[in-house]
């Protein structure tokens, strides 16, 4: 059977539309894989390409390790949101706008057509600035995973892990009325024909930080409308073929609920020396506290850094690459914390020995999986069982080791000086602002 737009021929109020439509749009709608599995027809008429997936695959600003590296200031001799303070040997608080951020459900979303098979559903969300007809991202992109799904609702468990866990902290400088959080809710579809996953957004929608007068919004649990299209169009619904269902006599428009709130003053203190803008989930907050330390002692307080302007610590080189891998970022904090349990408390107050113990869990922990033969959860569309096999292969590390888990026999990749070298100034381009 041939769809019904094959080679179909552009009629010229078609034609002139296309033209008319932003440049951004016009080149998020070109990719051919989402071409092909709309020809197939398993797509409603508000689907299209990922916007946030296509920002993290063209462009590594937005991962979460570049936003770990330290801003520098405008005078570039220094940095902006990283300061030591000799007298009480931490980190100078740095001052942001904190908020939690919570994804309670997503609601009222058309069942996907009969033909499509859905491995994966996620919420893809960044702080962003809403100017006219374009969203300008000013974080990281953070991905959170839909744990149960029926025909048109989206669930979430907290503390199920930070690739599921709906819970997020969200610190941003700006308090700018246009700032805010670009909310992406995408399915990830697998074309039968040709086997491809492809990531597929099927709404969008923009939550507002700040009012008019630069205040923040109020702590509340609000449900925002889900439009269709690309976050640059606008007039686009969801599925203009699926009639709204009824709720009480008003029409049920697909929606998600977000909740916000403030954070207590005791964990205050130890977000404030997290990076001054970021977006991640609130089971990172420890580890990425940690990795803020080292990163401090390295640059500010030791100066470890050669003439060539390199520092040789796989302290700093692993965090910041297991950093975009969540479930890496779970096997750490589990591991880390189980075995600082079973040291003594001399040890724990002693920071050259917590220094040496941190570097100690991640060598024998997170190196093997990252340098071994071990599929790394890429930036790509993954489906739901890639991810539980991820999580299944952490819990079998943490409890046996990888050294026991990966064969001396097996393969492994070759050793790189990269893998415990860190570069300061690289990435600092995309983070002068």
């Amino acid at each position: 059977m041939i769809p019904s737009n094959y080679m179909r021929i552009m009629t010229l109020e078609e034609s002139m539309a296309e033209k008319r439509k932003p440049k951004q749009v016009r080149d998020m709608l070109k990719n051919v894989k989402y071409e092909q599995l709309r020809a197939s027809l398993v797509l409603n008429t508000g689907s299209r390409p990922s916007t946030l997936m296509r920002f993290l695959q063209d462009n590594t600003a937005y991962l979460l390790s570049t936003w770990l590296h330290p801003r520098l200031s405008a005078t570039c001799i220094s940095y902006k949101d990283l300061h030591w303070d000799m007298r009480h040997n931490n980190i100078v608080p740095v001052a942001s706008i904190n908020r939690i951020v919570t994804i309670n459900i997503v609601r009222n979303l058309p069942p996907p057509k009969e033909k499509a098979r859905i491995t994966a559903r996620r919420v893809h969300m960044a702080i962003a600035t809403k100017l006219s007809s374009q969203e300008f991202l000013l974080s990281n992109v953070h991905t959170v995973t839909c744990t149960a799904a029926d025909q048109n609702t989206w669930k979430f468990v907290r503390n199920s892990g930070s690739w599921f866990n709906p819970k997020m902290i969200c610190r941003i400088e700006s308090s700018d009325a246009n700032v805010g959080l670009l909310i992406e809710a995408c399915c990830v579809y697998k074309n039968e024909e040709t086997l491809d996953l492809v990531e597929v957004s099927v709404g969008w929608t923009f939550l507002p930080l700040f009012q008019t007068n630069g205040t923040p919004v109020p702590n509340k649990t609000q449900s925002l409308p889900l439009y269709g299209g690309l976050p640059f169009e606008a007039g686009v619904d969801v599925d203009e073929n699926w009639p709204l269902r009824k709720t009480f006599g008003r029409p049920s428009k697909p929606q998600i609920s977000i909740s916000l709130s403030s954070i207590s003053r005791f964990k205050e203190q130890v977000i404030s020396r997290l990076p001054s803008t970021i977006l991640t989930s609130t089971l990172n907050v420890k580890t990425i506290g940690l990795f803020r330390r080292e990163i401090a002692e390295t640059l500010l307080k030791e100066n470890d850094i050669s003439l060539n302007g390199v520092s040789f610590n796989p302290t700093i080189s692993l965090m910041l690459q297991m950093s975009d891998q969540p479930v890496l970022m779970d096997l750490f904090k589990r591991v880390f914390t189980e075995r600082t349990k079973e040291l003594r408390r001399a040890d724990k107050n002693d920071p050259k020995f917590m220094k040496k113990f941190l570097e100690d869990v991640l060598k024998s922990t997170i190196w093997p999986l990252l340098t071994g033969n071990v599929p790394q959860l890429a930036h790509d569309p993954v489906t739901t069982v890639e991810i539980n096999d991820r999580v299944t292969l952490a819990n079998t590390v943490a409890a046996q080791g990888a050294l026991e888990v990966f064969s001396k026999e097996g393969p492994h990749a070759p050793f790189q000086l990269s893998e415990i070298t860190y570069v300061p100034i690289y990435r600092q381009y995309f983070l002068n602002l």
